[in-house]
């Protein structure tokens, strides 16, 4: 009984460390993805010159031109992987692709290894890997890009809403990690269409809450995680 007893606290604290090794790939990953947007934002703005696109015999083609600067509210993110800016950006979101594999399994042992935990899990591991396309398809690549873009988008804010149902039957997550969930899951959907719709301002404001997500999902498991 006391062997059982022993083990099962050692089996408590290993996953403790999992989750809490878990908890800082999540804050690593996204703190290095907002560094190298926001490097990409500074090294575009800083450049003479930037790319734009123009229509040559029924192709899109990339000519270079003065640069007046990077405007948030009418160019899209996947601009800074095109021109000066591109290396910084598009090895950045291959890197922060690769970091998000590793991170979604780690949420399996606070949720208690459930069947919609696991799913979650998979479908944030497949974001990871559409984020590693967009980087290496970048704006000019034309349909791929498209596609792995909207993959991404879609498969992150899913992963957010499968995640946080799981986070019902489980006690280490709090209400408010479960309802910040649910949130970016109902943003990403929202803020993807309006993005389609409206262009660039929806498509900030949709990388914001996916900000928050992973801000808030990685602290309460480094937090809750040194305790286990």
């Amino acid at each position: 009984m006391v062997i059982n007893v022993a083990s099962k606290k050692s089996g408590t604290r290993k996953g403790g460390r999992y989750t809490l090794i878990g908890g800082i790939i999540a804050v690593a990953l996204i703190s290095f993805a907002v560094a190298c947007i926001l490097g990409a934002v500074l090294l575009y703005t800083s450049s003479p010159l930037k790319p734009y696109s123009v229509n040559l015999f029924g192709f899109a083609t990339w000519i270079p031109g003065p640069n007046v600067g990077y405007s948030w509210t009418t160019q899209w993110i996947s601009d800074l992987g095109v021109g000066p800016s591109s290396f910084i950006f598009n090895v950045g979101l291959m890197i922060t692709g690769v970091i998000c594999l590793p991170f979604f399994p780690t949420t399996l042992k606070p949720l208690g290894y459930t069947r919609s935990a696991k799913i979650g899990a998979v479908i944030g591991i497949a974001a990871g890997a559409a984020l590693i396309g967009i980087g290496a398809f970048p704006e000019n690549a034309g349909f791929y890009h498209g596609l792995f873009s909207i993959l991404f988008w879609s498969l992150v804010a899913v992963s957010a809403g499968v995640l946080s149902y799981s986070m019902r039957s489980s006690s280490f997550f709090s209400k408010t990690m479960q309802y910040i969930g649910y949130f970016e899951w109902a943003a990403g959907w929202t803020l993807g269409v309006l993005t389609a719709l409206y262009g660039a301002i929806p498509e900030w404001f949709m990388l914001l809450t996916l900000v928050i997500w992973v801000y808030a999902l990685g602290i309460e498991m480094v937090i809750k995680g040194r305790k286990a």
